[in-house]
Parts: C-alpha cells; sequence; structure tokens
C-alpha cells in the first residue's frame, strides 16, 4: 500500500493502479476490509489523477460503501475513533460533484454520510440499552455504579474547596490520580456493556425532496461544509438548492470562532461591569466578521425568511449563529433559529405526549438557589411531577415521558472526555450513557444547566456529548446552553420562554421572545448562550 501511494506522489499512476487492484485482491482473498477501503481510496485518486472522474467516483463510493458495512459491527463508543481517518472517500466524493456543478448530488453525499448513523439510532434506540436481565452484564452495571459512586467522591475531593463533609486523607494530587483510574475503568466496563448489545443497522438518508416537503415557504436551511481547507455553504427551501464557496478557510474560520469565545469567556469572567461593556463593541465586531464571512454571500436568500435552519459542520457546531451580526441587527432579530445536527433530521417525526411537565430541579448545595425558583415556575404553567434537591435523582427519568422535560441543576462538560460530561443530581452525576438507557421521548427537554450544550466534533461530523444522548433517547427538541450561565438571569428567560410556549408558540419562536426580551444592550455573553436543536415546531395541543 505504501509502494502505492508512493508511485501515485511520483506521478506514476498507471503502475499506482496496477498495486491498487493487487492490493484490492488481497484484501478481499483474506478478508481485510479496512485495506480494500484504502485500495479503493487509491484506485480513485489514481483514477482522478488521469482525468477519468466517473471512475473515479465509482471506486470513491465503493470506498464509502465498505465503511458503511464496518459501520454497522461498532459500537457507539468504538465509531468516532475508528472513523478518524476514513473521510478521504467522502471528501473526494463531494469535491467532484462541485467541480462538475452537480450541487444536489454533493450534499445528498453529504447527508448520506451525516444522516445515516443518527437516524439508524433514532430508529433503533433499543439497541442502546444495555441487556440488564443478563446476570454478567448485571454484574457489570453494578461495578460500574459502585465506580461512579467513588469516582463522584474523589473528584469533590481533587476539585473542590476541602470542606468538612470532604475530609479525606488523600491529597488533591492523589485523588486526582483516583479519578483517573476510576475514568479508565468506567469507559472500560461501559464499552464491555455495548458490545453486548445488538448492531445498530444504519438507515436510509432522506432524499432532498423528503427535506424539501418539511420545509416552510419562508423556511431556509443552510448546511455547511469543510473538507479540512475550504468552506461551502448549501442552500435549501422549497423552491431552490444552492452552494457557495466561501472565501475564508478552514484555518481562518477557526480562528475567529476561538477569538469570539474566549471574548466571551473574558465578559462572564468580569461579570455584567464596565469591563464587559468593554468587551461588547469587540463582540459585535467579531460576530459581524463571522456573518460577512459565513452568511454575506448568500444575503440575498436571507430575505423574507421567518425560519432559519442551520447546520453545521466542524468548529462550526461551536458557534451560536443567532449572535452573527449583519451590522445593524443580530441574527435572532431578523428570524426565529434552530440547529439541527444533520438535515436529515427534518425528515424525523417528533414526539407527540400528553401529560404536563416532569421537572427536577437541584441547587447544587444552594450554589444555585434560581433553579428552584425556575423548576416552580415552569411547574405551575404545566403542572405534572416537581421534584427539588434531594429528590431530584436519576431514578426519576426511568419512567414514561410526558410533554415537557426540565432540569435545572449544575452540568459541566468534559472536554477532554465529553463521554464523561454531566449534569449534577441528588444521588450523583447523570452521563450521556445513563441518558441512552431512558426513554427520553419528551417533545421539548430544556437543559437550565452549565454547558450542557457544549460537545466535541469527531470525524464524520459526529457529536460527543450531552446533547447527543439526549437526542439517541429519543428527545424531539432541545433548549441547551453553549457556556456557563448567569443563575438568576436564567429565570427571567425561561420564565418568558415557556409562557410563550404555553401560548401556543413554536419552541423557536418562543426562544426567540424570551431573548428578544433581553437587554440586547449588554454583552451577548449574558443573553446569548440558549439554542435550540430538533424539532422547532410547537407543543402538541395542551
Amino acid at each position: 500500500l505504501l509502494d502505492a501511494q508512493v508511485l501515485l506522489a511520483s506521478g506514476k499512476s498507471v503502475a499506482a493502479i496496477h498495486s491498487a487492484q493487487d492490493i484490492l485482491h488481497t484484501a478481499r482473498h483474506s478478508r481485510v476490509p479496512e485495506l480494500a477501503h484504502s485500495a479503493h481510496v487509491l484506485l480513485g485518486q489514481a483514477m482522478e489523477a488521469q482525468g477519468n472522474y466517473r471512475r473515479a467516483k465509482r471506486e470513491y463510493y465503493a470506498a464509502a460503501a465498505t465503511i458503511e458495512r464496518l459501520q454497522r459491527g461498532l459500537t457507539i463508543t468504538l465509531r468516532p475513533g475508528f472513523m478518524e481517518d476514513k473521510g478521504e472517500a467522502l471528501n473526494a466524493l463531494i469535491r467532484l460533484h462541485l467541480r462538475e456543478g452537480k450541487t444536489h448530488d454533493a450534499l445528498e453525499t453529504l447527508e448520506r454520510a451525516k444522516s445515516q448513523v443518527m437516524l439508524g439510532y433514532l430508529s433503533n434506540r433499543e439497541s442502546l440499552r444495555w441487556p440488564t436481565s443478563d446476570p454478567a452484564a448485571q454484574a457489570l452495571v453494578d461495578e460500574l455504579n459502585q465506580l461512579r459512586a467513588e469516582h463522584h467522591w474523589h473528584y469533590r475531593i481533587a476539585y473542590e474547596p476541602p470542606t468538612g463533609e470532604l475530609s479525606s486523607d488523600l491529597s488533591a494530587d492523589q485523588a486526582v490520580q483516583a479519578v483517573q483510574s476510576c475514568e479508565r475503568r468506567m469507559r472500560t466496563l461501559t464499552e464491555q456493556l455495548y458490545l453486548q448489545t445488538e448492531s445498530t443497522a444504519l438507515a436510509l438518508a432522506p432524499s432532498l425532496e423528503d427535506m424539501r416537503h418539511h420545509l416552510h415557504d419562508d423556511a431556509l436551511l443552510i448546511e455547511f461544509y469543510n473538507d479540512g481547507k475550504h468552506v461551502w455553504a448549501f442552500t435549501l427551501s422549497q423552491h431552490s438548492l444552492n452552494v457557495y464557496p466561501l472565501s475564508i478557510t478552514v484555518q481562518s474560520l477557526d480562528q475567529l470562532i476561538s477569538q469570539f469565545q474566549f471574548n466571551i469567556t473574558c465578559a462572564l469572567k468580569v461579570g455584567i461591569s464596565p469591563a464587559s461593556r468593554q468587551l461588547a463593541p469587540l463582540a459585535k465586531q467579531l460576530a459581524q466578521r463571522l456573518y460577512h464571512a459565513l452568511l454575506k454571500p448568500l444575503e440575498v436568500e436571507l430575505i423574507g425568511r421567518q425560519h432559519l435552519i442551520m447546520v453545521p459542520y466542524g468548529a462550526l457546531h461551536y458557534l451560536p449563529f443567532h449572535l452573527l451580526h449583519n451590522g445593524a441587527t443580530y441574527l435572532i432579530e431578523q428570524a426565529e433559529m434552530v440547529v439541527l445536527p444533520t438535515a436529515g433530521l427534518l425528515t424525523h417525526r417528533s414526539p407527540q405526549r400528553s401529560g404536563g411537565a416532569r421537572v427536577l430541579a437541584h441547587s447544587w448545595e444552594g450554589k444555585l438557589p434560581q433553579t428552584l425558583v425556575e423548576a416552580q415556575q415552569v411547574n405551575m404553567l404545566f403542572g405534572g411531577e416537581l421534584y427539588c434537591d434531594q429528590e431530584a435523582k436519576r431514578g426519576c427519568l426511568q419512567v414514561e415521558p410526558c410533554k415537557l422535560l426540565h432540569l435545572a441543576a449544575h452540568g459541566e462538560h468534559r472536554i477532554d472526555q465529553p463521554d464523561l460530561s454531566y449534569i449534577h443530581l441528588a444521588d450523583g452525576q447523570l452521563y450521556t450513557d445513563d441518558l441512552l438507557q431512558n426513554d427520553l421521548s419528551y417533545e421539548l427537554v430544556t437543559l437550565s444547566a452549565c454547558e450542557t450544550g457544549r460537545a466535541k466534533v469527531v470525524a464524520g461530523d459526529e457529536l460527543i456529548g450531552l446533547g447527543r444522548g439526549f437526542l439517541y433517547a429519543g428527545t424531539g427538541a432541545l433548549v441547551l446552553s453553549l457556556w456557563r450561565v448567569d443563575d438568576l438571569s436564567t429565570v427571567t428567560l425561561m420564565e418568558t420562554m415557556y409562557h410563550a410556549l404555553h401560548a401556543g408558540a413554536s419552541k423557536s419562536g418562543a426562544l426567540r421572545d424570551a431573548v428578544l426580551a433581553s437587554n440586547l444592550d449588554q454583552h451577548p455573553a449574558f443573553w446569548g448562550a440558549f439554542q435550540l436543536i430538533g424539532d422547532a415546531g410547537p407543543l402538541s395541543a395542551l
């Protein structure tokens, strides 16, 4: 394989093709599909070098199909690492389609890669649940729960200020080592549990015509894509499909997003003060530069649009699109907005539930007192079940879903190990794996907690974090935060949003009303943290 790659890099494409064909024969004879994938990619590259684009696309499609077959046998924990270096065929196919002006084929190829996995899990949610009826599996679950309790204890000793309750002979460094040891064992146990579940078949990616059918007349879907260097924006409406090559490079875009995030972080550190007011003009300037780079080329398509559907790619998953600024207004002032991890999610039917709200509020030992106020407001509007502080436990989720789930608690995103991001409840930490073991097919889940909307993007544009856990567990729509939010301002925003929902507003409209009711003259760090993911429509009949 290496020899053939050297031949191709040396311009000897004919010799590279013969070598690649020998590799493919060996791979098939020895049943090594990963080697077959590499051979198909190499053949595609060689054909492309000769100008035979039709044959090149055939080889790239064969490489992609090989990877799809392999993915069917992978657990949810194994796939992100496996896909780390398997994006060449996808990128090459999209590049060739765009070169030939086949915008429709380019977007369908992109969506085929993104939609199959997510829609496959949504259609087969039971395949993610651990077989606890099996004694061996139950023993693993019991060990995992014990480890989690130890992890929680050591984590507090390592990272929280010392108190009488946390007295221990362990030093902070020893506690950190104990935390890391627990986490390694926890990951091993969850992997063993997922290996005992059934494999999830990939779903058929919906066609663009299917997606168009689910778009309103005044809606525009904007899906981004990059190949590691260049960025494109696809636009899809009921009547048109276009693609815009953007002038900004991936490296420049990543730097701009990092600068915007750093500005928000600085504003949050100083709070509402003269210092944050000085940071606000720079934040607006960065938001304008991002708007100019991402949306200015397609600005004519934004005219008259009341609903914008953003489908990010790569680092754009970390960007609050609603805060982009055109020089006169923020984007959220122009239209209702929703974010989708894949455009194919448009075709997935959102759950419809009876009943009111299930509300869990945990004040984190009094550090977040307003969470209890927030919870009572939701309960007064929608009725249902209210669990506060010591009653707010993980077991409250092991029941039949109702219309709304509201979680007001402390949450933390683990950038190093996003699968270990959690929401803190009375009986410990609620992890992504815990979410997948429950039926969470609520019409709307609101995570009024710190950093619940943050995630890590891995190869194949797959997200890892709490948000993915809720979506894979059946949640129709999610309202979550992209950064740490002020306890008091969140109460006001949630009150406005839920009153609008109760009055019949769409989810995207209710969140927009709540944002616009905030003081937009302040730094956006204090009012722009929340975004909507999933179904944007109103709740079913109350």
